[in-house]
Order: C-alpha cells, then structure tokens, then sequence
C-alpha cells in the first residue's frame, strides 16, 4: 500500500518544498538504516573537519544546530542510501540540497556544483555536489541533520577529522 509521505518546508525565499511519495517500508528501512549508524556517520565532505569556532545564532541568539564542515577537498558524498528530496538556491546563491533518510533528513547548504536531480535515489557514497569555497579558499559545507522537522546535533551522529 502506498501512502504519501510529504514534508513542508518553507524557506526564508517563501518556496514550498513537498518531498515524493513513499511506501510505508521504504521509509522505515531507509530510517533503520541511518539510526543505525548514529556516531558512525562518514561526513559527507570528504576528509572534512568540524568548524565549531563558527556558531549560527537564530533571531533569539542562541545556537542553531547546524554546523560547518572545512576540507581540502570539494567533494560532498551521501554518507547513506536516500533520495533527493529538494535543490534550491540559499541566501549566498549557491545552492541547498534536502536527501531524505527516511525519517532523517541531511540538508548540505553552500553548494556551488549540484551533481544530483530532485527525486533522484543516492546509494551510499554517491556524488552529490561540490561545496564551495570559503574566504579563505577552502571548501566549506554547512550541514543540518533534521529528524522530521526537528534539528538534531550532527557531532553526536558523525565521525570527522578533529
């Protein structure tokens, strides 16, 4: 039996986001599949290091939960199987892409190359774009994990270079 899986967002440009349709157990294997590998988590920046001098303030001051990923390298690969769910400009005019994890969603936002199409379903290790580089020159990925719609700290999920 299908059922219609769908996740709003709306961004700060005022888009609405409605991710595809998915059966019952597709979506309960894709989120087995990423609570398994909670602490485990290749970061989707290959070779990447966490920034965590960078702090994102929301209009009440305090900490968002996503944070910044720096490497030598561009590359931005899907640490899980998943599917895109949406591509949209960011408020630098790089780009910003959803990957559904079942219930867990991982929004990569800084993305100058996008190597994936809305809809498109990602095998782990797949290509999904390249993070463009900071003002220093090296690439620079913010990374958001979501659990439906709530922000989850990615440091207790990933493992990174230190």
């Amino acid at each position: 039996m299908k059922i219609q899986f769908l996740f709003f967002l709306l961004l700060s440009s005022g888009i609405l986001m409605v991710a595809q349709k998915k059966d019952d157990a597709e979506i309960l294997r894709l989120t087995k599949i990423f609570e398994s590998n909670k602490t485990t988590l290749n970061c989707p920046l290959v070779a990447s290091k966490i920034d965590f001098k960078t702090l994102y303030l929301d209009e009440n001051r305090k900490p968002t939960r996503g944070i910044d990923l720096i490497s030598d390298s561009s590359a931005v690969k899907s640490p899980l199987e998943g599917y895109v769910t949406a591509i949209f400009p960011d408020e630098e005019k790089l780009n910003s892409i959803i990957v559904c994890h079942g219930n867990y969603f991982l929004v990569y936002t800084h993305i100058y190359n996008v190597s994936v199409k809305q809809g498109q379903s990602l095998k782990t290790g797949d290509m999904v774009g390249a993070a463009a580089a900071d003002s220093k020159g090296k690439p620079r990925l913010h990374l958001e994990i979501w659990f439906n719609s709530d922000k989850l700290w990615p440091p207790d999920w990933l493992i990174c270079s230190k």
